[in-house]
């Protein structure tokens, strides 16, 4: 969950980078600066930066994008290896090559092979390289690319990895050719990244492929460095990506990085952490080795890092921003039930602590594993109430809804103002502890605080764009009892309008519709039709009312009844015939 968090942050971010660099692009161009690196002519430019304004606007479908793709790399032909080493020229070449049909690739891959080495390097070039190395393997493994160029395609990649191999130590410590090292292991085996589609397990990796791999692991663990990779950011993400190659295709060298690792780990030197924590924790780039190796080790070697490295340290570990994410890591790869309640035990009482720091994803993962091995997970209410400060007076409780939201204590809760949670930034976390929490095998405390909330709040609450999740989560909860479902979608109404004329209250509205009996959908239908009906002419009310069938129900009400009694006829037959199934 934690990582999903992060993803959605990096796609905000990402967009953010794209739109600032044509706007820098435009900027620089008035100035008369055509982009950093090689030298690229007015025309040119101002061509390149047209290129990123028409693929930003999108295109109909796929084929117009390849057909914009091709005659774009005409006008580039001769040129690739100059327009390459350019500030813009490379954006434009990494953003259409994918695209790009097999002969203007192999050009790329021709005039890129007659002299790698200077571009390996270069700050532009080197990412056009790495897009090379990414559709070279690609297509390796796609059934429709033509044996011959199946043939090219493998080359090129094997070609670009073993020179890197062949001269690791002038590319190790280089920051571009240290990211071209990083491709080439990555899309030799079709690791999974974050912006790939996960859809590769059915992929046969070709011998040659996975042997370089592995060769990269036999020669690094042999290093005389191999102690001084892991001190650098640059060569501990190297590391990083290695490992997780291993993985896959070699378990048992990963099970000797895991175990050398573990010694690094252990050592006595003293950088800039505390002194009585271990060294795992000296500098961030060995604490990422760490939390690489949690990933991806045994049960066996799981416990070892534990006890050589987290026992007795998790609340001081939990408390550092630099370390807390490593604690996150130890609670979600965590392994055995045993093991987590010892994790658990050790910071039950620390609560209120890690609240304070704002290290919210702590809980978050206790309460991901809580639901997952199926323990404590009254006691997490209990501590997390205590800690919030809404335990006592037994009242208080329910005010855990909104503290949660909010990630904040029970005193500053009440000094928000109600009106304003509809629009309100709420705590990412808070809000995924409370889904979490409807999920767990008595969710009767949470149901409560929920359906003691006032109706004001609870519409201000499912009209905002992370607690309308809560409704979902509330009414898809396995041990959510159906009477507990009917209380809220009866709470609820009188307010049905405002949830249906709302963006994300419409959502809610949708979640507590599906769920409702046929006498509640019914009064629900004649709260929306009494008197003022200006919420069917929102944007969003208009996509509700298609979806309750409402001009069905305007025209001819026994025959709406007899739609839905079809509906749910329909879904019997369908749960039916998955359980056959």
């Amino acid at each position: 969950m934690e990582e999903s968090s992060n993803k959605i942050i990096n796609k905000k971010n990402n967009r953010k980078r794209k739109k600032s660099f044509l706007k820098n692009a435009r900027k620089y161009a008035k100035k008369g600066h055509f982009g950093r690196g090689s030298q690229l002519d007015s025309d040119t430019y101002h061509y390149f930066v047209k290129i990123l304004e028409t693929f930003k606007d999108g295109f109909d479908s796929e084929e117009d994008k390849k057909v914009f793709a091709n005659n774009v790399f005409e006008q580039t032909k001769d040129q690739e290896i100059n327009c390459c080493c350019n500030q813009v020229g490379c954006r434009v070449i990494e953003l259409l090559l994918p695209y790009a049909n097999n002969d203007i690739v192999k050009q790329f891959l021709d005039v890129f092979s007659e002299d790698i080495r200077p571009l390996i390097s270069d700050r532009f070039a080197s990412h056009v390289l790495e897009c090379l190395v990414s559709e070279s393997c690609k297509r390796t493994f796609i059934e429709n690319t033509p044996q011959e160029m199946r043939l090219v395609y493998q080359n090129f990649a094997i070609k670009v990895s073993k020179f890197l191999l062949n001269n690791l130590e002038d590319y190790m410590w280089d920051t571009y050719g240290n990211h071209v090292i990083r491709s080439c292991l990555i899309h030799l085996i079709q690791l999974p990244t974050d912006n790939s589609n996960t859809d590769k397990q059915d992929i046969v990796i070709p011998n040659e492929f996975s042997d370089i791999v592995k060769e990269y692991g036999e020669r690094i663990i042999s290093w005389p460095q191999f102690e001084q990779l892991c001190m650098s950011d640059l060569t501990s993400g190297f590391l990083q990506v290695l490992m997780k190659c291993l993985k896959n295709t070699d378990p048992k060298l990963l099970k000797s990085y895991s175990k050398k690792l573990l010694e690094v780990f252990n050592m006595n030197s003293q950088e800039d952490k505390p002194k009585h924590l271990p060294s795992a924790f000296g500098s961030q780039s060995v604490v990422m080795l760490l939390e690489t190796c949690l990933q991806l080790v045994n049960s066996k070697l799981f416990m070892q890092l534990y006890n050589s490295c987290f026992s007795g340290n998790l609340v001081e570990l939990s408390t550092i921003k630099m370390t807390n994410f490593a604690v996150q890591k130890l609670i979600q790869h965590c392994q055995e039930k045993e093991h987590f309640e010892g994790i658990y035990d050790e910071l039950v009482d620390n609560f209120p602590a890690i609240i304070e720091v704002g290290h919210s994803g702590i809980l978050l993962s206790l309460s991901e594993a809580c639901k997952k091995f199926r323990t404590r997970q009254g006691s997490f209410v209990q501590q997390l109430m205590k800690a919030l400060d809404c335990f006592e007076p037994e009242e208080r409780q329910n005010s855990l809804i909104l503290c949660l939201c909010r990630f904040t204590t029970y005193e500053n809760n009440l000094k928000k103002a109600i009106e304003n949670l509809q629009k309100e930034k709420l705590n990412l976390h808070g809000t995924l502890i409370l889904q979490k929490l409807l999920d767990y095998n008595k969710p009767i405390k949470i149901v409560n605080a929920l359906l003691n909330l006032d109706q004001n709040v609870l519409l201000n609450l499912f009209s905002n764009t992370m607690g309308s999740h809560v409704v979902d989560s509330y009414v898809r909860g396995e041990f959510v009892g159906e009477k507990s479902r009917e209380k809220l979608v009866r709470k609820m109404m009188g307010v049905y309008k405002d949830l249906a004329s709302s963006k994300f209250g419409s959502r809610s509205f949708e979640a507590l519709w599906n769920v409702a009996n046929l006498k509640c959908k019914l009064q629900i239908i004649e709260e929306l039709s009494h008197k003022d009906a200006s919420w069917v002419n929102s944007e969003f009310g208009k996509i509700i009312s298609n979806k309750i069938n409402y001009l069905l129900y305007k025209r001819n009400k026994e025959e709406w009844k007899n739609s839905l009694n079809k509906s749910k006829e329909n879904k019997k037959e369908q749960l039916l015939a998955k359980v056959l199934n």
